[in-house]
Protein backbone atom coordinates (compact mmCIF):
# COMPACT_ATOMS: atom_id res chain seq x y z
CA UNK A 1 0.00 0.00 0.00
CA UNK A 2 3.01 2.05 0.16
CA UNK A 3 3.54 2.07 -3.52
CA UNK A 4 -0.19 3.83 -3.37
CA UNK A 5 0.47 6.23 -0.82
CA UNK A 6 3.85 7.20 -2.55
CA UNK A 7 2.09 8.05 -5.76
CA UNK A 8 -0.47 9.88 -4.06
CA UNK A 9 -3.45 7.80 -5.01
CA UNK A 10 -6.53 6.98 -2.63
CA UNK A 11 -6.09 3.69 -0.73
CA UNK A 12 -9.49 1.79 -1.39
CA UNK A 13 -10.24 -1.39 0.72
CA UNK A 14 -11.20 -2.23 -3.52
CA UNK A 15 -7.66 -1.66 -4.22
CA UNK A 16 -6.12 -3.04 -0.96
CA UNK A 17 -8.23 -5.90 -1.79
CA UNK A 18 -6.42 -6.52 -5.54
CA UNK A 19 -3.51 -5.75 -4.21
CA UNK A 20 -3.47 -8.63 -2.07
CA UNK A 21 -4.36 -10.95 -4.57
CA UNK A 22 -1.70 -9.68 -7.24
CA UNK A 23 1.01 -9.96 -4.27
CA UNK A 24 -0.05 -13.62 -3.79
CA UNK A 25 0.29 -14.16 -7.75
CA UNK A 26 3.41 -16.79 -8.52
CA UNK A 27 4.25 -15.08 -12.72
CA UNK A 28 1.88 -14.27 -14.96
CA UNK A 29 -1.25 -13.37 -14.00
CA UNK A 30 -4.80 -13.02 -16.38
CA UNK A 31 -7.44 -10.36 -15.37
CA UNK A 32 -9.83 -13.54 -14.89
CA UNK A 33 -7.71 -15.03 -12.56
CA UNK A 34 -7.88 -11.74 -9.88
CA UNK A 35 -11.69 -11.59 -10.99
CA UNK A 36 -11.99 -15.21 -9.44
CA UNK A 37 -10.20 -14.63 -6.62
CA UNK A 38 -12.17 -10.77 -5.58
CA UNK A 39 -15.60 -12.94 -5.45
CA UNK A 40 -18.40 -10.93 -5.80
CA UNK A 41 -16.02 -7.73 -6.61
CA UNK A 42 -17.49 -6.07 -9.88
CA UNK A 43 -15.64 -6.48 -13.35
CA UNK A 44 -15.52 -3.38 -14.22
CA UNK A 45 -13.99 -2.16 -11.11
CA UNK A 46 -11.21 -4.78 -11.00
CA UNK A 47 -10.53 -4.16 -14.61
CA UNK A 48 -9.92 -0.09 -13.65
CA UNK A 49 -7.70 -0.89 -10.80
CA UNK A 50 -5.47 -3.03 -13.15
CA UNK A 51 -5.99 -0.71 -15.45
CA UNK A 52 -4.41 2.25 -12.41
CA UNK A 53 -2.00 -0.05 -11.50
CA UNK A 54 -0.52 -0.42 -14.84
CA UNK A 55 -0.37 3.18 -15.12
CA UNK A 56 1.19 3.38 -11.65
CA UNK A 57 3.70 0.82 -12.89
CA UNK A 58 2.91 -1.51 -9.65
CA UNK A 59 2.12 -4.32 -12.86
CA UNK A 60 2.71 -4.61 -16.27
CA UNK A 61 1.29 -6.23 -19.64
CA UNK A 62 3.75 -9.11 -20.11
CA UNK A 63 1.42 -10.87 -23.14
CA UNK A 64 -1.98 -11.45 -24.77
CA UNK A 65 -3.60 -14.94 -24.98
CA UNK A 66 -6.92 -15.20 -26.79
CA UNK A 67 -7.62 -11.50 -26.44
CA UNK A 68 -6.90 -11.06 -22.76
CA UNK A 69 -4.01 -9.02 -21.54
CA UNK A 70 -1.91 -10.86 -18.80
CA UNK A 71 0.07 -9.34 -16.51
CA UNK A 72 2.45 -9.76 -13.33
CA UNK A 73 4.24 -7.56 -10.73
CA UNK A 74 7.03 -5.18 -11.70
CA UNK A 75 10.17 -6.48 -10.53
CA UNK A 76 13.54 -5.34 -10.41
CA UNK A 77 14.83 -8.57 -12.93
CA UNK A 78 13.93 -7.89 -16.34
CA UNK A 79 13.01 -11.23 -18.11
CA UNK A 80 11.26 -12.36 -21.44
CA UNK A 81 8.75 -15.19 -21.60
CA UNK A 82 8.15 -18.30 -23.74
CA UNK A 83 4.81 -19.65 -23.75
CA UNK A 84 3.94 -23.08 -24.62
CA UNK A 85 1.69 -23.42 -27.76
CA UNK A 86 0.40 -26.51 -26.73
CA UNK A 87 -1.13 -26.11 -23.28
CA UNK A 88 -0.38 -22.27 -22.58
CA UNK A 89 2.48 -23.16 -20.14
CA UNK A 90 4.05 -19.70 -19.36
CA UNK A 91 8.25 -19.87 -18.49
CA UNK A 92 10.54 -17.32 -17.92
CA UNK A 93 13.71 -16.59 -19.61
CA UNK A 94 16.59 -14.00 -18.21
CA UNK A 95 17.35 -10.91 -20.30
CA UNK A 96 20.73 -9.38 -20.40
CA UNK A 97 19.50 -6.11 -22.29
CA UNK A 98 20.18 -3.46 -20.38
CA UNK A 99 16.80 -0.62 -20.23
CA UNK A 100 17.12 1.74 -22.68
CA UNK A 101 17.29 5.35 -22.61
CA UNK A 102 15.28 7.55 -25.31
CA UNK A 103 15.40 10.84 -25.22
CA UNK A 104 11.54 12.54 -24.73
CA UNK A 105 10.87 9.00 -23.30
CA UNK A 106 10.50 8.03 -19.56
CA UNK A 107 9.66 4.61 -18.35
CA UNK A 108 10.45 2.29 -20.95
CA UNK A 109 9.64 -0.65 -21.21
CA UNK A 110 9.91 -3.56 -23.97
CA UNK A 111 7.99 -7.63 -24.00
CA UNK A 112 9.45 -10.26 -26.04
CA UNK A 113 7.27 -13.53 -26.03
CA UNK A 114 8.90 -16.98 -27.38
CA UNK A 115 6.46 -19.61 -28.37
CA UNK A 116 7.23 -23.45 -28.90
CA UNK A 117 6.32 -26.38 -26.86
CA UNK A 118 6.85 -27.26 -23.24
CA UNK A 119 8.67 -30.62 -22.62
CA UNK A 120 5.29 -32.61 -22.09
CA UNK A 121 3.68 -31.69 -25.13
CA UNK A 122 6.74 -31.80 -27.07
CA UNK A 123 6.78 -35.83 -25.83
CA UNK A 124 2.87 -36.12 -26.37
CA UNK A 125 3.67 -35.02 -30.00
CA UNK A 126 6.29 -37.25 -30.57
Amino acid sequence: MNLLEDKKQKITPSRIRIAHIIASQKGVFSPNEVIEKAMGMDRVTVYRILDLFELLDIIHPVLTQHGEKHYEIHGETHHHHVVCTGCEKTSCIDCTEKRKKAKGFGEIHHSVVFTGLCDRCHSQKS
